[in-house]
């Protein structure tokens, strides 16, 4: 196993190195620069001079060739540094972790409930396999996961912000909110985050509890239930202690692929509510040509979607003793 480790951890580091030296030359290849960027959002009295952009784009190391200004961004991730913003001048490692917490309320919110739920719904649809109730719900689990998020989150703007003013339309929080009480915050949070949470948790919900059914149908099939059941064993006990237990093998190695999906967020919903999360500095990243920041936002989704495969594969290995990667 750890051998296997070892070698996973050796291509893992040539293909982050491959994601980010292609993404870096598909970047710097957009039109305009940071600067350029910037020249267009100020007044015409707070423009820079020719001189000051040839200092900046100097000090940014805009004035080399992509490929070369690569190599120093990699030196500079070697020695533990992301640079900083462009237009922030902050550093980009204190940028992200600003950000990060408030994607993981949503997407670890989200992940909660989708397992709370998936699981006694899987469980009652296999349970109640070809009835009408189980069909029905099937069909509207289906539909759910066919309609997209970005589709669902206008029409619930429309209704639940614009129409009824039961939701706020946009954004992590109110005006006001540091002169709030303890509790007053709280609600204010649920508000904001209820709609983005709801988007989140609808497809994935309707995934896993498909994702349950499929595999318990197999399940249950087999001889051993078959025994079991034979052993007078109530239905319920067939069900979920062996039935269940024997199909959490791909469920377990499904949490393993959902660590990027906890770091990275949603970067359509976070940009349609104004989510100051991870999605949503990766959208203004792009839209400011912010070079470090989208490197540093690549360089984690990458190393974590690396890691979770990593996991998903080790994960797979413990609950299942015939797998072996000796």
């Amino acid at each position: 196993m750890l051998t296997y480790i070892c070698r996973r951890l050796m291509i893992g580091i040539f293909t982050l190195w491959a994601v980010t030296f292609i993404v870096y030359g598909l970047i710097r290849s957009m039109p305009g620069t940071p600067l350029t960027i910037q020249q267009d959002m100020v007044s015409m009295d707070n423009m820079m001079s020719e001189k000051q952009i040839e200092k900046l784009e100097k000090q940014y190391r805009l004035d080399k060739k992509w490929y070369i200004g690569y190599w120093y961004w990699l030196g500079d991730v070697l020695q533990g540094e992301l640079g900083r913003g462009i237009n922030d001048r902050r550093k980009v490692s204190v940028i992200i972790s600003e950000r990060l917490p408030k994607t993981l309320m949503l997407t670890g919110t989200s992940l909660l409930l989708t397992y709370l739920l998936c699981i006694p719904f899987g469980l009652w649809t296999t349970a109640q396999s070809g009835k009408f109730r189980e069909r029905a719900l099937s069909t509207f689990l289906y539909v759910l996961y066919a309609l997209p998020t970005f589709v669902a989150a206008v029409y619930l703007n429309l209704v639940l912000a614009v129409r009824w003013d039961l939701l706020p339309l946009y954004g992590s929080s109110s005006e006001g909110f540091n002169e709030m009480s303890t509790l007053g915050q709280f609600q204010d949070i649920l508000a904001h985050a209820a709609l983005p949470i709801f988007c989140l948790t609808y497809g994935s919900l309707a995934y896993y509890t498909r994702f349950i059914k499929a595999n318990m149908m197999e399940t249950v099939q087999q001889d051993y239930i078959r025994t079991a059941k034979a052993k007078g064993a109530s239905p319920a006990r067939v069900l979920i202690i062996h039935a269940f237990r024997n199909s959490l093998i791909p469920l377990v190695t499904m949490v393993g692929l959902t660590l990027p999906t906890l770091l990275a967020g949603s970067v359509i919903l976070e940009t349609i509510y104004q989510w100051n999360g991870i999605g949503f500095l990766f959208f203004q990243s792009i839209s400011g040509r912010e070079y470090p920041v989208i490197m540093g936002l690549v360089l984690m989704f990458s190393a974590m979607t690396l890691l979770g495969q990593l996991l998903a594969d080790v994960l797979y290995a413990i609950v299942d003793p015939r797998i072996t990667y000796s």
